[in-house]
């Protein structure tokens, strides 16, 4: 949890793990990497576990290929924030479930092997690293997930770009 983390870096590799089941998904994947991120603290793999999770469980809810994912990272200067967003043109998931989503073992893909963990897992993880995940969703049209994550300090002291 020390390291000095490139939120695009950790997306890249994320998504390049992922390469196989996104294309077997959905035609419309789309990622937008937002310019000069400032890094945020933290560590690497438990936060590509995150984004792996997300685009995984967006994959999962496509009902057709032509449904699209959208994927995008930003710095909120005026919030002192990273913003992960990960929305997709799925199911959706009804009002009634979506407080319980992160819930562990509460899955709403028991019949296909789910197990409830990934989301549980994903929002302790997001909280160990300072930050919140919150979903919106419309049944019928999709999903967004979104993760904010500070980066204004490190333990009282700014942090330093990343270089490139």
């Amino acid at each position: 949890m020390d390291q000095s983390v490139d939120m695009n870096a950790v997306l890249r590799s994320a998504v390049s793990l992922l390469s196989h089941l996104i294309m077997k998904s959905t035609t419309r994947f789309t990622v937008r990497y937002g310019q000069d991120l400032p890094p945020f603290r933290g560590n690497f793999q438990r936060f590509e576990q995150v984004l792996i999770n997300l685009i995984q469980n967006a994959c999962q809810a496509l009902a057709k290929t032509c449904c699209g994912i959208f994927v995008s990272t930003a710095y909120r200067e005026e919030e002192k924030c990273l913003v992960l967003t990960v929305q997709d043109e799925g199911m959706g998931i009804p009002a009634d479930l979506l407080p319980r989503i992160t819930d562990p073992f509460f899955t709403t893909k028991r019949d296909s092997g789910g197990v409830g963990l990934g989301l549980s897992i994903s929002a302790r993880i997001v909280k160990e690293h300072g930050g919140t995940l919150r979903f919106t969703s419309n049944p019928g049209k999709g999903t967004t997930a979104e993760v904010f994550l500070p980066v204004n300090t490190v333990r009282g002291l700014p942090l330093e770009p990343i270089a490139r």
